[in-house]
């Protein structure tokens, strides 16, 4: 599963485009970032005017339940502001990509001493406005 975030505004071609179209444009970006070619089997579209969480009083608690059962699952990586439910700027959400691509052995499948290593490197990021 890949999460795609694709910038917009509120009302314009892209926020009304179909999830097909909106799955072949990510497709195609990932094939001229050097990415093999893929094709979504399945596109699921939320449209969220505001993609920033807003954290209300003991948001950490609950987080942090859900993390530890996220955790759990086995190949299941949490990164970025929804995964982590971290307010980052995009250089950050792309560092974490990177490091769970890191935290793969050689087999493709997760370490998971070094993925706990790189989560908890993403404590450092500060928000960049």
């Amino acid at each position: 599963m890949l999460c795609a975030e694709v910038p917009c505004d509120v009302g314009d071609r892209r926020w009304h485009a179909p999830p097909e179209a909106l799955g072949d444009l990510v497709a195609e970006g990932l094939e001229r970032e050097g990415l093999p070619p893929c094709r979504p089997v399945a596109v699921e579209v939320r449209r969220v005017a505001h993609a920033y969480p807003v954290y209300r009083r003991g948001f950490r608690d609950v987080v942090e339940v859900v993390d530890w059962w996220a955790s759990g699952l086995p190949g299941l990586l949490t990164l970025g502001r929804q995964g982590l439910f971290v307010h980052d700027n995009t250089h950050h959400a792309l560092a974490m990509a990177w490091a769970a691509a890191d935290a793969l052995d050689a087999s493709g499948r997760v370490d998971p001493a070094r993925w706990v290593e790189a989560r908890a490197s993403f404590c450092s990021h500060v928000v960049e406005d």
